[in-house]
C-alpha cells in the first residue's frame, strides 16, 4: 500500500502559526483540536532541502524511499487540515505529525541534505542543553537563547570554518543552494540510485538504509 492511500478523508480545523528556528529559517506549524502539533508536507520538504513537492511525490509511490522510511518507524499518517484566513474561507493543507517529521530529518540527513543535518544537530544540541541544565538545577533557556544556540550550531554545520564571518543570509544560501538537477523529477524517467554504507537497523534483517533512492 502506498502511504498516500492512507490520507485522512476527514478535514479537521486547525490553528496555524509560524515556527521560527531563527530569522530566515521557519516552517508553518499546526495545532490540532487535541493539542497535537503537525507540519505541512511542503514545509517539511523545503526545510530539509528538497523541492516543495518532494514528500507528497514520495508518499504517492511505493518505492524504496517509502520502504526506508517505514523501516525507521515512519507512519505516513497524513491529516488534511483547514485554517481560516483573514479574508474568510479556509486553506486546506496536508500535514504529518512531529514523530514522522523527526524521522524525515534523519532520512534527509542520511540522504546527504546538509540543511537537514544542520537542523538535526541544532535540535539535538538544544535538547541536550535543556536536559543538562535541568539536571544541574540551572534556569531554563529563554527562547532567544535557544534560537542563538540553534543558529550557532546550524551555521557551524553548514560552514564549519567561516560561519562566524558570515551573516544569516549567506548561511542560508549555502544550506539551500537552489534547485539541483536531481530534484527536477520527470515522470517516466529512471530513479537516480545512491548507495550509502549504513549499519543494520535490527539484528534480524539487513537495514533498508543501505540503498536510498533519490527522486522517488
Amino acid at each position: 500500500m502506498k502511504l498516500s492511500e492512507e490520507f485522512a478523508k476527514v478535514i479537521i480545523q486547525a490553528e496555524r502559526t509560524t515556527v521560527r528556528f531563527f530569522d530566515g529559517l521557519e516552517v508553518d506549524g499546526y495545532r490540532m483540536p487535541d493539542g497535537e502539533f503537525r507540519v505541512s508536507l511542503t514545509g517539511a520538504s523545503e526545510v530539509l532541502g528538497y523541492a516543495k513537492n518532494w514528500l507528497g511525490r514520495v508518499l504517492s509511490k511505493s518505492g524504496n524511499p517509502v520502504k526506508v522510511l517505514q523501516a525507521m518507524g515512519f507512519t505516513g499518517k497524513i491529516q488534511k487540515v483547514v485554517t481560516q484566513s483573514i479574508q474568510g474561507g479556509g486553506r486546506e493543507v496536508q500535514t504529518i505529525g512531529l514523530r514522522d517529521f523527526n524521522r524525515l530529518i534523519v532520512y534527509a540527513s542520511a540522504d546527504g541534505k546538509e540543511s537537514a543535518l544542520a537542523l538535526q544537530l541544532a535540535l539535538t544540541e538544544l535538547s541536550l542543553a535543556d536536559f543538562f541544565r535541568d539536571a544541574f538545577g540551572e534556569t531554563p533557556l529563554t527562547i532567544d537563547e535557544k534560537r542563538r544556540i540553534f543558529y550557532e550550531t546550524y551555521a557551524a554545520t553548514i560552514s564549519p570554518d567561516d560561519w562566524r564571518a558570515m551573516d544569516k543570509e549567506e548561511i542560508l544560501a549555502l544550506a539551500f543552494p537552489g534547485d539541483e538537477p536531481h530534484l527536477a523529477w520527470v515522470p517516466g524517467t529512471s530513479n537516480i540510485i545512491q548507495t550509502i554504507p549504513f549499519t543494520k537497523i535490527t539484528k534480524k534483517k539487513t537495514s533498508l538504509w543501505g540503498l536510498l533512492v533519490i527522486g522517488g
